[in-house]
């Protein structure tokens, strides 16, 4: 292990170089870069968080899609059986059928032949259709829609309006926005310095569905005053004052906004703005057509249902262009003409989500977030130079910053977002990064202790640590895994750099390690280690103050740890569950999980909250919570229940009465998240969780013994039970991010379990006929000085996030310290106890009766 092969010095180099290749763009100006071509342009991809935006969750409206299909379904029917002379009945919609009654039993056939064309094969799954068509007695014919064929008309409508989406929001300007696919059918977009969240969501959010069809003249004013619409038309509004409130159209489409080529701002006869247009060679002819077919009829211009304009054809129409007028503003115009080129949505979307980050708060957020970081790297190299002094402990800071450049070249070159919450998830992979260096240099002690040499330590040091650190790292792998695949926004901008943390610490902190170290020792050739026990000339560095054995009787106060751990899960689960009103129970949960508007409001003199309650019980909102923030009392936060119909309504009728009694006040961008988004964020980060915890039980099994896999599963549960109870009790917010944070302290709490567990199974071997009582005390004072630096290191970190990281991140960070230490106690207490209860098999042959209830067959000698 301690040769200088040239594969590993190759692979060294090159990895940190190109490291250090794909980091540049964070280090040099943009004038730089753009001077030279060569170099990569792709920097840190930072979230709306750290740069201020605008974030909306849409939700594509599958059930209208459907609609429409049966509604064309129904008119194509009448169409193709009129076309082919086949008399029909009834035509009626219910449903996904449609269904018909042939006149005639003898022509059902033929009306079946004229009607086969309505039904195709999927692209994907061609032995399927997206129509079925089939005969019934008494001459009816029945066309269902499918439920592949939905579901294949679902997935291409939002692949559809993910492009659409792109498009409009390109065409805002904004820059670099993230529009991505969530789920089956929602839309995440993400316009990083977008300064008007309602011009995205009124752009976005405007179907632009175009069509020109034929107005109906039969219908007498007494009808549509009725409501009375002939068949094969339809009652529509009108957009337009100089038109009637309603208009009476036929259903069938001319030439609709896929034919469009071309839309821009024009002026009509009257120098009032309107929206000109082109169609494609198609859609020329159809228009073409159409209009030298009705000369002195009127047409309808209808757009998102809505009849904009209706003109009279004077004459035929065949260069393919035209002009829509109505009551158009030149800023209307100009949305209109925008989404029209971007292309119509082939199904409205709903606003399930939305929150705005101001520039003001990214910019403090960013700040807060580099400190952090600055002082959590300053503090571990400190630490691991103190703890192991300049050989040992420089060697680990090398490999620390080999680990910081890779994570932020492998960020930069998957354009992954970086957010405040993935901040987090920096400071705390750097701050446990050391925990692999850390447990080789203890193997090395422990097999100097043992009697080895420089060399067979040092070898011993990285091929005995080895298991252990791919054990540890894996289980922090797998929480990284389902928070990024459960989660959502901030919470898997944290998992990738969790996972992406894991991978490049295991390799720096063993190749680059292994290498800097092999390379002392050829070139000095050592006859100690500066790290092993105190010679005399000093006790620097501080790793030689610790005991060289401890020999601590953790087992003894076993059953009064778990009298302790029972008494703080129930009283944890009380707090958590009392009162038992959903969805979050005694948990304070954000708009999150609970739905809600959240609005921050700020004023030059202290606010009164009392005063500002006062306004808002007249409002008659349900849920409405008042609480201050900040120092001064000069801020507000007021969180309230959002009505399911026109939430933005509701937000400007609040931020409007507030201003009536605070005439100074001013608000940041609200965050609005809809109850139904909520409710799924909520069941996903229960599912995150109990996958998590299978996850590590299925691992630990198959690692270790069943024993050793009810032992973790226990230890996990008395984590996440007490942190969800630290929540409850301290009206902690809960939030994604407190989610992500529980799924860390699981993969942290594993991680130190295993590396206890580990030695455990190593003594088993070692010490056969050792009760398996003092196994346990050996293996947990074995690893014990392991243990106090990598918490101490993880801690030191944490504690300058808590205390600088701002309100955004103070609850994730206090919970993260308190499931390091809680994970650790249940490492000792929880986790191996369920072992001595449960016992474990040595061999086949023999096993042993231990002393704290656990009957394995019979009593092993004692050694």
């Amino acid at each position: 292990m301690m040769q200088l092969s040239r594969w590993k010095i190759t692979l060294v180099t090159l990895v940190t170089l190109l490291g250090i290749w794909f980091s540049l763009p964070n280090l040099l100006p943009k004038t730089v870069l753009d001077q030279y071509g060569f170099l990569p342009k792709s920097g840190l991809n930072l979230g709306l968080d750290l740069q201020g935006g605008s974030h909306l969750l849409l939700e594509v409206d599958t059930d209208a899609l459907a609609q429409d299909k049966i509604k064309n379904l129904t008119e194509e029917t009448r169409d193709r059986l009129r076309s082919a002379g086949i008399a029909f009945g009834t035509l009626t919609a219910q449903g996904d059928v449609v269904s018909v009654r042939i006149n005639e039993a003898g022509r059902v056939d033929a009306a079946v032949t004229a009607l086969t064309p309505l039904s195709n094969p999927l692209v994907n799954n061609p032995s399927a259709r997206d129509v079925a068509i089939s005969k019934e007695g008494d001459q009816v014919i029945h066309l269902t829609y499918t439920k592949e064929g939905k579901a294949a008309a679902s997935s291409g409508a939002v692949d559809a309006s993910i492009e659409t989406v792109r498009r409009r929001v390109d065409n805002l300007g904004t820059r670099e926005p993230t529009i991505i696919r969530q789920g089956t059918n929602r839309i995440v977009v993400q316009a990083p310095g977008e300064s008007d969240p309602e011009q995205l969501k009124r752009v976005i959010g405007t179907t632009a569905k175009l069509t020109f069809q034929m107005v109906d003249e039969s219908a007498s004013p007494s009808d549509v005053a009725a409501g009375r619409v002939p068949p094969g038309s339809e009652l529509l509004p009108t957009s337009d004052p100089t038109l009637p409130p309603s208009m009476v159209v036929k259903k069938r489409v001319i030439v609709s906004g896929e034919n469009l080529t071309k839309a821009f701002v024009d002026n009509d006869q009257n120098g009032r703005p309107a929206i000109g247009f082109r169609f494609d060679g198609e859609g020329a002819r159809k228009f073409g057509e159409a209009t030298s077919q009705n000369i002195g009829r009127p047409f309808a211009i209808i757009l998102d249902g809505k009849v904009v304009s209706a003109p009279r054809i004077i004459s035929a129409i065949t260069g393919g262009s035209g002009q829509i007028t109505g009551n158009f503003t030149v800023q209307q115009a100009s949305e209109l003409v925008n989404v029209l080129n971007g292309g119509a949505l082939t199904a409205p979307l709903n606003i399930e989500e939305q929150r705005v980050v101001s520039a003001e708060l990214g910019a403090d957020s960013v700040a807060k977030g580099q400190l952090s970081t600055i002082i959590a790297f300053i503090s571990v190299l400190i630490f691991m130079l103190l703890a192991y002094g300049w050989l040992f402990g420089g060697i680990s800071i090398a490999a620390l910053i080999v680990n910081l450049i890779l994570i932020i070249a492998g960020m930069s070159v998957t354009q992954a977002t970086l957010t405040l919450p993935g901040i987090a998830g920096l400071i705390l992979t750097l701050a446990v990064a050391v925990d692999a260096n850390v447990l080789i240099y203890e193997r090395m002690r422990d097999e100097i202790r043992a009697g080895r040499n420089v060399i067979g330590a040092l070898d011993a040091g990285f091929s005995k640590a080895m298991e252990t650190i791919i054990d540890a790292n894996l289980t922090s792998l797998g929480a990284a895994a389902i928070m990024f695949f459960f989660g959502a926004g901030p919470v898997r901008g944290f998992a990738w750099t969790l996972s992406l943390g894991v991978i490049t610490s295991v390799f720096s902190a063993v190749m680059v390690t292994q290498l800097l170290l092999a390379w002392w020792y050829h070139a000095r050739r050592p006859k100690t280690l500066p790290i092993q026990a105190p010679d005399g000339k000093g006790v620097w560095p501080l790793i030689k103050i610790l005991p060289q054995k401890t020999h601590f009787n953790f087992v003894r106060f076993s059953k009064l740890a778990g009298i302790i751990s029972i008494a703080l899960v129930a009283g944890s689960l009380f707090f958590t569950i009392w009162p038992a009103t959903p969805p979050c129970g005694g948990l304070n949960c954000g708009v999150d999980f609970k739905g809600g508007t959240i609005l921050e409001m700020s004023q030059k003199s202290t606010i009164d909250l009392g005063k500002l309650r006062s306004t808002l019980d007249t409002l008659d909102l349900h849920d409405v919570q008042v609480q201050g923030a900040g120092q001064a009392g000069q801020d507000a936060m007021i969180r309230f229940e959002s009505p399911t119909k026109n939430p933005q309504a509701a937000l400007d009728r609040v931020q409007t009465s507030i201003k009536a009694q605070f005439p100074d006040a001013s608000f940041k961008p609200a965050t609005v998240v809809g109850p139904k988004v909520s409710g799924e964020l909520f069941t996903g980060g229960i599912l995150a969780l109990v996958f998590a915890i299978g996850l590590m039980m299925v691992y630990i099994w198959f690692r270790f013994e069943w024993q050793f896999g009810l032992g973790a599963v226990v230890g996990l549960m008395h984590d996440v039970i007490l942190t969800f109870g630290l929540f409850a009790v301290f009206r902690l917010e809960f939030t994604l991010t407190a989610v992500a944070a529980i799924l860390t302290i699981i993969g942290y709490s594993m991680n130190d379990t295993v590396v206890v567990f580990d030695r455990i199974r190593e003594n088993l071997r070692k010490y056969k006929k050792m009760a398996l009582k003092d196994v346990i005390d050996l293996s947990i004072n074995e690893t014990l000085s392991r243990t106090i630096i990598t918490g101490v290191t993880a801690v030191m970190a944490l504690t300058g996030l808590a205390v600088l990281g701002g309100e955004a991140l103070f609850s994730f960070s206090v919970a993260l310290i308190f499931g390091i230490v809680i994970g650790t106690y249940s490492s000792i207490y929880v986790a191996a106890p369920v072992i001595l209860l449960w016992g474990v098999n040595r061999n086949a042959a023999e096993a042993e009766v231990v002393d704290v209830g656990g009957f394995k067959g019979k009593k092993a000698p004692q050694p």
